[in-house]
This record gives structure tokens, sequence and C-alpha cells, in this order.
């Protein structure tokens, strides 16, 4: 699941990566030159007991890839202070297998 993000929302992450992230490298590389993907996403969570996927759980991540040698890197959404006004889907319960 993505979410767009607008040019306002990329400014206001990138002035919160200068800000808090000014000197950050590659783990991978070592080097620093990052690349803000177009959207947020929503990780779909998994349980290795059922193996059953749950796509509404999660929290929203700002990604940076590495220009050099693609690492991926993550950060909390609402840390940043990016929130989408509203879900980007309805939430539907489960139903109760006991019913």
């Amino acid at each position: 699941m993505n979410m767009q993000l607008s040019e306002s929302d990329k400014q206001k992450i990138l002035t919160w990566m200068s800000t808090k992230c000014p000197q950050m490298r590659c783990v991978c590389c070592g080097l620093g030159r990052w690349n803000l993907l177009e959207f947020a996403t929503l990780p779909i969570g998994f349980d290795t007991h059922t193996t059953r996927f749950f796509y509404h759980h999660g929290m929203p991540q700002i990604t940076l890839v590495c220009a050099e040698c693609g690492h991926l890197v993550f950060f909390s959404s609402a840390v940043i202070g990016f929130k989408p006004d509203e879900p980007p889907i309805e939430t539907i319960p489960a139903e109760d297998p006991k019913a």
C-alpha cells in the first residue's frame, strides 16, 4: 500500500532529514547520496504461526534509497510529522471465527 507524497510533504521530509540526519551515510557502501521515494509506504504484517498477512496493520514509513547501492532506509512518517488526513482505505473488521 502506498500514499503519494505532495511537493510540500517532500519538502517537509527533506527539511526534517537535513536537521535530524545531516551526516547520514549508507551502512552498506558508506556514501551519503539518498533519493526520497515518491510515496509513503505501509508495510504488510505477516504472522509466521498462522501464515496470514495483515494488510491494515503497521506504521506508515518514509523510504530513502541509497543512490549508489540501493540500500533502503525507513523512517516513521509520524515522527517526521507527515500524517495522512484520513486512512487511505476503509478498515473492515475480520469475521469472528466462533460465530
